[in-house]
């Protein structure tokens, strides 16, 4: 209780993580001031309200609501992934429409499987849970009777395992001509691959109303069959894509639907293949690591000059992340809210926020990285730096705003574990894990040899001070905490066993004692997640207890504390084994 006592207190004092101390990274831009410290909030001018014939130059917001008005301001569903309830996608409808949002980007396949059971192509890979067309429809439909247009995407060249993963369309899979990939793709120049998407982008229009349909066709690894090999001897890459690309849009034209597709191939991988591409192309631009609105910008006046237009997309929950995103990710939103909202140039659709992966995080614990880009989107991001945590605390839980939350939000985003992608012997951000669920990985712990300080610690002592203030969507409250309890075990889990495999003399009953209670508090912690998981998704998903195709173990996170528990139950039942374990790393 003392080591966790200092904890607090180094985080308290401001004690740094990553090298900067808590709360300096979330609002840093010069012009942000710590949102405690904020005027009130008054509220936005509507979507539909009317425009007049000028428009004074009173204020930055009323400017850039001129700029805007009418322009894609949207997040993103990944169902394709991880399917979850209708009764959830009518909240994000919800949210959406409460925070001044007109857009709803819904994927409905994957490498996994498609969401939507599709008719007019037999024997696709599809999810147990899987919409039917009316369902989705209805979805639509309820999307327009709250102004969010839900926007269909059906990947068509990459990410295409649900057709080329069924035994029935093997033969369309393509490969990489250099070597094994982690992408997939449909082999582009097959007869068969067209054929099969005139079928589905008629009955995919049939089923949402937008005048978009979104083919994805990022991602992609294709050019190793023997066809595609064949077809290069006379073409190059660029020009294979951009006539599979257009005649993609052709079909999607002769459904009465305009065309959009991801950018990382067209503008920044095989940039040549732009300058082939039909005019009507709309252009999605992902990436994720940029925060500079300049250079997003840029990338943006050059699909313009091309003659087409595009919506830009930063990240939420993307493959650097878990269960919680850091500040970064905030800087990214901005950086696409500027570049995309900030002037009225006509090729700038919008700005959609994606979200992947449903099965890395808590439900309904991200509520206010959404609110976020809702206010970076819709009041600048001036708005956004300095009010926007503020904003959700008090609509979303109808709650007073204090310097506890301030601390709250500060420490969640500053302290995200993340994939670490350039190693470094001193490193001190959090990684990304799993909590160990093997000798091997507990032993792998304990070579670490010293604990990380546990930020989350005096997260999760924070929102039970601040429990008793929420007033409304409680149970969204509880899936946030439950997020940091989480964090906080697994970080927990190895300080403690760090810290008893250093004692001299390490004794048996101790060890004993010390794998109950941490079986105890995983199978709590396990039940828990695996209860929350059940509110808005479906129980019987494969992503909630099975390990799902292409997915790594940080892509499941309840399956993750299902496996540790069941590990440290296995050690409470051979004590011993846990005791040797621990007394070889002492030794080592």
């Amino acid at each position: 209780m003392g080591d966790r006592n200092r904890r607090e207190f180094l985080i308290e004092t401001g004690f740094t993580i990553g090298g900067a101390a808590l709360g300096s990274r979330l609002f840093a831009e010069n012009r942000t001031i710590k949102p405690d410290l904020m005027a009130p909030e008054t509220e936005s001018t509507p979507a539909n309200s009317p425009v007049g014939v000028s428009l004074p130059r009173t204020s930055e917001s009323e400017a850039r609501n001129a700029a805007d008005r009418g322009k894609m301001r949207g997040l993103m569903v990944d169902a394709g992934r991880v399917p979850e309830s209708l009764e959830y996608y009518r909240r994000v409808i919800d949210f959406c429409a409460n925070w001044e949002l007109n857009t709803l980007h819904f994927r409905l396949a994957d490498d996994q499987g498609s969401a939507l059971r599709l008719t007019s192509v037999p024997h696709l890979v599809t999810h147990k849970n899987a919409f039917a067309p009316e369902q989705l429809s209805s979805l639509a439909e309820y999307g327009q009777t709250r102004g969010i247009e839900l926007i269909p995407e059906l990947e068509s060249f990459g990410h295409t395992g649900y057709i080329t993963r069924s035994a029935a369309y093997a033969h369309l899979l393509d490969s990489e001509a250099q070597g094994p990939s982690d992408f997939t793709g449909v082999i582009p120049v097959h007869p068969e691959t067209v054929q099969i998407f005139r079928e589905l982008y008629r009955e995919v229009a049939a089923i949402f109303p937008s005048i978009y349909l979104h083919g994805g066709c990022d991602e992609v690894n294709w050019g190793g069959s023997e066809l595609s090999r064949k077809a290069l001897q006379t073409k190059t890459r660029a020009q294979i894509w951009a006539e599979y690309l257009n005649s993609l849009n052709q079909i999607a034209a002769g459904v009465g639907r305009q065309m959009i597709v991801w950018g990382d191939f067209v503008l920044h991988k095989e940039p040549e293949v732009l300058g082939k591409l039909d005019k009507t192309i709309i252009i999605m631009d992902w990436n994720y690591q940029d925060h500079s609105s300049a250079r997003i910008r840029e990338t943006l006046l050059k699909v313009g000059a091309n003659g087409n237009r595009g919506i830009g997309a930063p990240g939420l929950v993307h493959y650097k992340w878990g269960p919680r995103v850091g500040t970064e990710q905030l800087r990214n939103i901005d950086g696409y809210a500027d570049a995309y909202l900030e002037e009225a140039d006509p090729n700038a659709l919008g700005v959609i926020l994606t979200n992947w992966v449903p099965s890395r995080y808590v439900q309904n614990s991200i509520w206010d990285g959404f609110a976020y880009a809702a206010v970076a989107f819709k009041d600048g991001t001036g708005a956004a730096q300095t009010s926007a945590f503020r904003r959700f605390v008090e609509r979303h839980y109808r709650a007073d705003w204090n310097e506890d939350w301030s601390e709250a939000f500060q420490i969640i985003y500053d302290a995200a574990p993340s994939i670490q992608e350039s190693p470094m012997p001193f490193r001190t951000e959090l990684p990304l894990q799993v909590p160990w669920n093997s000798d091997e990985q507990l032993a792998a712990a304990l070579r670490v040899g010293s604990s990380r300080q546990n930020p989350f610690t005096r997260l999760r002592s924070l929102l039970i001070q601040l429990e008793p203030l929420v007033l409304k969507n409680l149970a969204d409250f509880q899936a946030f905490a439950l997020c940091v309890e989480a964090l906080q075990r697994m970080f927990w889990r190895d300080a403690i066993v760090i810290e008893q495999a250093a004692k001299k003399p390490l004794e048996r009953e101790t060890t004993d004692l010390l794998i109950h209670a941490i079986a105890e508090r995983d199978q709590t912690l396990a039940d828990a997640l695996s209860k929350d998981w059940d509110k808005g998704r479906f129980p019987d998903s494969a992503a909630k207890s099975e390990f799902v195709f292409d997915f790594e173990p940080k892509d499941q996170f309840l399956l993750g504390w299902v496996q540790a528990a069941k590990y440290s139950a296995s050690l409470v039942g051979h004590p011993e084994r846990f005791h040797r374990i621990l007394e070889t790393a002492k030794q080592a």
